[in-house]
């Protein structure tokens, strides 16, 4: 028997083994692959493309692939770009506080006819990260900001469409990005404070939803500051004195009567909605009047978000830093706080277990507020573009 022959017997032998495996059989095999190796497999058959491109897929290997929890998604300041300072994004790695990838941005080079200097990282859910980027100065544009979703580990993004409501660069709106664990889909949430609207972005189906709900009891300005088994976490401000606000995220239903610890936190100089282990806490802070000093509450119950149940909440944490700052960031691991001075210049790491602090470079510039953690998968949404940049230059490498 020739060479050619016994080739082609061993590729129809192959090809029949390779039927008789099911869909299902593929999957489990898949899910125990690394990230890397299933991004080329995709291009192998359709059938393979379709396995690894379902969410339902891409949320299974998410939850079982590895993870390391020091890593962060953080948005560079804009300042001298020959020092890398272009408001730019990148992978920082807590310990030993290093960048470990320049993401570049979430849009391929020449997309705009100008230089874009201010953007904004929204949020980072399942490898997912929402940016808003200001085009205010671009006439053609029809919004005040592009907003685009985007997997930084796949270098692809997606421009969604314009708000539904005007974007009148006299209201002050809040941005949410979460993701719908029911539905597998990826949302942004938009709340207007001037008209106490909002609206809703699904990724699956594309548009924006007007939220048709009375929004009366959200008073004053809100911020959103967490995505967490399918709401969004906001603190409302009205004259120094907070509360909380969550979005469920499949209902699409803003929750608006759950109380916040009982103590002295109004007027605080500054208080925050974060995961702490496996339920929402309220971080208050305040360098100046309470000794440098954080306290941390947890909620007891998660089910006070369905109704029926009145929010009750347990100190667990109430710590002097002892070094002045004006921001707290975290907690990172359930252990790690980043710690800012108001110009963000001078940062402490604060470790809660062993009570210690460490410097914090002050090179790269981190824009405050803008540091979310992140994992990277294989979510990949309809719309998805490839980004396309040239290497970073070689003054930014040198400080990579």
């Amino acid at each position: 028997m020739d060479e050619n022959n016994k080739s082609q017997r061993a590729s129809e032998a192959w090809e029949m083994v390779m039927s008789n495996i099911t869909d299902d059989l593929w999957t489990e095999i898949f899910l125990r692959l690394p990230f890397e190796s299933l991004l080329r497999f995709k291009s192998v058959s359709k059938t393979w493309l379709s396995i690894i491109s379902s969410h339902r897929f891409a949320l299974s290997h998410l939850a079982i692939a590895p993870k390391d929890d020091q890593i962060l998604i953080v948005h560079h300041e804009t300042g001298y770009p020959e020092d890398g300072e272009d408001g730019h994004f990148s992978l920082y790695h807590l310990d030993p506080c290093r960048i470990l990838e320049n993401l570049n941005f979430p849009y391929s080079q020449g997309e705009y006819p100008f230089e874009l200097d201010n953007s904004q990282l929204i949020g980072s859910e399942c490898g997912i990260v929402c940016v808003s980027v200001c085009v205010s100065d671009w006439k053609a544009a029809k919004n005040k900001y592009d907003l685009y979703l985007w997997n930084p580990a796949t270098k692809q993004s997606k421009l969604i469409p314009p708000y539904a409501r005007p974007d009148n660069t006299m209201s002050r709106a809040a941005l949410g990005f979460g993701f719908d664990h029911i539905d597998l889909d990826f949302k942004v949430v938009r709340f207007i404070s001037s008209t106490l609207s909002a609206e809703v972005y699904s990724s699956n189906m594309n548009n924006w939803r007007k939220i048709e709900q009375n929004l009366s009891d959200i008073y004053g300005y809100i911020s959103f500051y967490i995505c967490f088994h399918g709401f969004l976490f906001a603190l409302q401000d009205y004259r120094g004195t907070k509360g909380m606000v969550a979005f469920d995220l499949n209902k699409e239903v803003f929750i608006c009567d759950n109380n916040l610890p009982v103590g002295s936190f109004e007027y605080v100089e500054y208080s925050k909605i974060a995961q702490y282990k496996d339920t929402i806490a309220f971080i208050v802070s305040d360098s100046i009047t309470d000794n440098n000093k954080i306290n941390l509450w947890i909620l007891d119950n998660i089910a006070c978000l369905r109704g029926g149940v009145e929010a009750s909440w347990t100190k667990v944490l109430s710590f002097d830093v002892g070094a002045p700052y004006d921001v707290v960031e975290g907690p990172f691991n359930d252990i790690q706080f980043l710690l800012e001075d108001v110009d963000c210049i001078n940062r402490l790491l604060y470790n809660s277990n062993n009570k210690l602090t460490t410097e914090f470079p002050g090179f790269p510039k981190i824009a405050p507020c803008e540091l979310f953690k992140y994992t990277k998968s294989l979510f990949s949404l309809t719309g998805f573009k490839r980004i396309k940049w040239a290497a970073p230059s070689l003054r930014l490498q040198e400080n990579l």
